[in-house]
């Protein structure tokens, strides 16, 4: 059961707009976020040094850090349920991983400080995204926090998608609606329209197979099921208007290895515009 939010801070956009999501969501759930701010010595700065003696001034270097995380966190309007932010050194993405564990979510901006102004994803939530034992929520650079009313949870049967519904069912408020949308591709080279009309067997052979894997997660029915004759992309393009938060597993039922994350996955955490939370299956 979750109880702290870890966060992710580098003085960026998407750190304090991650820093809003995850207070929020501790609020609401009388949880409490800790704010981790992991610093370290650019390699450039080792690189131009070469064999002079510099004097890196690794206090101010952490000083300043220290003074950018608590204003972050004054700045909160639920700073209550804040920690003070624990200053590391080190590189983020270890630093962060080593600090959850497979119950403890990390929650991070979509780019960092540093990062390229391009399409392109921060290293460290990728790297987190792909490597966590536990939840990642990859939040969007100027993402508006508000409570959240519709989770999108993309569900295919398998255990990723399991545990990603399982996971949203669990941190979903009373009042939000939770959706299921499953998508049957079974014939991706057929339009979805003939698809139903020429092999109907196929598609609810599809229907009931992943609909009992959502049943195993969610007896309850507590999720609506939607089914989609789309590819996973097209559905999720459909269903995230107007969703606060979207929940998939790393990679889908036919993905590749653990250390790669899956296109549908690696699309949303570039596009989407709204936070996504990757549960892994062991969550």
């Amino acid at each position: 059961m979750t109880s702290t939010w870890i966060v992710g801070l580098d003085g960026s956009d998407g750190s304090a707009s991650a820093l809003r999501w995850a207070a929020e969501m501790a609020s609401r759930r009388n949880e409490r976020v800790k704010p981790v701010a992991a610093w370290h010595v650019p390699i450039p700065i080792w690189l131009m040094s070469g064999r002079r003696a510099v004097d890196v001034d690794r206090a101010g270097i952490k000083a300043a850090v220290t003074v950018h995380a608590s204003q972050a966190v004054e700045r909160l309007d639920a700073a209550q349920v804040v920690d003070e932010p624990l200053v590391v050194e080190g590189h983020p993405a270890p630093v962060l991983l080593d600090m959850a564990d497979g119950d403890t979510p990390i929650v991070v901006g979509r780019r960092g400080i540093s990062e390229v102004k391009h399409r392109l994803l921060g290293s460290v939530s990728q790297y987190l995204a792909t490597h966590a034992s536990g939840p990642v929520v990859v939040v969007p650079d100027a993402w508006e926090t508000t409570p959240i009313r519709r989770i999108v949870v993309g569900f295919d049967g398998s255990d990723q998608a399991s545990a990603a519904l399982r996971w949203a069912l669990s941190i979903a408020p009373d009042d939000a609606e939770v959706e299921a949308r499953v998508a049957i591709d079974v014939l991706p080279w057929l339009a979805p329209e003939l698809v139903g009309e020429r092999h109907p067997d196929v598609v609810e052979a599809a229907r009931e197979r992943i609909g009992a894997a959502a049943d195993a997660v969610d007896p309850a029915g507590r999720a609506a099921r939607t089914f989609v004759l789309h590819g996973p992309r097209q559905s999720l393009a459909q269903a995230y208007d107007g969703a606060d938060l979207i929940v998939v597993g790393p990679r889908g039922i036919g993905g590749l290895a653990r250390a790669i994350l899956g296109s549908v996955t690696t699309w949303l955490l570039h596009d989407a515009p709204c936070p996504v939370a990757v549960i892994p299956s062991e969550s």
